[in-house]
């Protein structure tokens, strides 16, 4: 545990990642942690979920909450008010989709294009089925139902609303890809172990996106303090919204250069990290 800095008297907005976070290792949220969100949003402290699922999921954890708050979801390229409008998206153009496609094709990887269903209709992703799908790809699309879809020629859809390109594997074979994508042009990836899906996922997003500019984006244009923001997480996508708040913070669990790059690291998701942090950031207020 490292020495807590002194935290903004009046934090405006504290944003909460979901999986690793949020939830503990088997997708639920505690009720110590349950009972603390519910209780700093009652007392006025703005709330925003900030996570890389898509938003038919993070839904799902608004309903372990029984709270409805806004989103920024898939890493950043999506963000949602309360009520499930639409308030911003950060969509790949036609060709860089098409691009993507074919880097991944070269390499024998199915990829996985990643949709706004609720403001555009149709299905949350569609995958790449003109090759064949690995293992932890074919767990993904049996998990996700009937929110996905297939397509042999995704890129003749011409799709100008697919928010970020993900794929699931061997982490040695996406490090591949990943370093053709990142020459290839103004792209933003992250390479992580999958928490609900064997093996690793490959996240690639527009270059200018992430967790923080979309909550940085959301606070001001709710008219919230965009200098005192509490952001909470655990793994390498949290990263930039850990840096950029005003109060970082890692989770008990979190990754090691996670931890470094926080102001304070609370207790994991397993032991109520994140009403542990509510705790403090209310204890704060009510000082003011």
């Amino acid at each position: 545990m490292i020495v807590v800095p002194r935290i903004p008297k009046r934090v405006s907005l504290l944003a909460i990642d979901v999986d690793g976070t949020l939830v503990n290792e088997d997708n639920q949220v505690l009720p110590e942690t349950r009972a603390a969100v519910r209780r700093a949003h009652g007392e006025g402290l703005a709330v925003v979920l900030a996570t890389g699922r898509r938003y038919r999921t993070t839904r799902q954890a608004m309903e372990e909450l029984s709270l409805r708050l806004p989103a920024v979801c898939l890493g950043g390229a999506l963000t949602k008010s309360s009520t499930g409008e639409t308030l911003h998206s950060a969509p790949f153009t036609v060709g860089q989709v098409e691009h993507l496609l074919g880097l991944a094709r070269g390499r024998g990887q199915a990829l996985i294009l990643q949709r706004d269903a609720d403001g555009r209709g149709g299905p949350d992703f569609v995958v790449d089925a003109s090759v064949p799908w690995n293992e932890p790809t074919r767990h993904y699309v049996d998990f996700g139902g009937d929110s996905g879809g297939r397509d042999t020629r995704p890129e003749d859809a011409c799709r100008d609303d697919v928010l970020v390109v993900g794929a699931f594997g061997d982490r040695d074979d996406l490090r591949r890809l990943e370093a053709a994508i990142t020459d290839a042009g103004d792209f933003a990836t992250v390479l992580v172990e999958s928490k609900r899906t064997p093996g690793w996922y490959l996240e690639t997003i527009r270059g200018h996106v992430d967790k923080w500019a979309g909550i940085r984006r959301f606070a001001v244009e709710s008219g919230l303090d965009p200098r005192a923001i509490c952001a909470v997480g655990d793994a390498a996508n949290d990263l930039p919204m850990i840096r950029g708040a005003a109060f970082g913070v890692a989770m008990g669990n979190a990754d090691p250069l996670v931890k470094q790059a926080a102001d304070w690291v609370t207790e994991s998701n397993e032991n109520n990290g994140v009403a542990a942090l509510v705790d403090r950031l209310l204890a704060v207020g009510d000082d003011g």
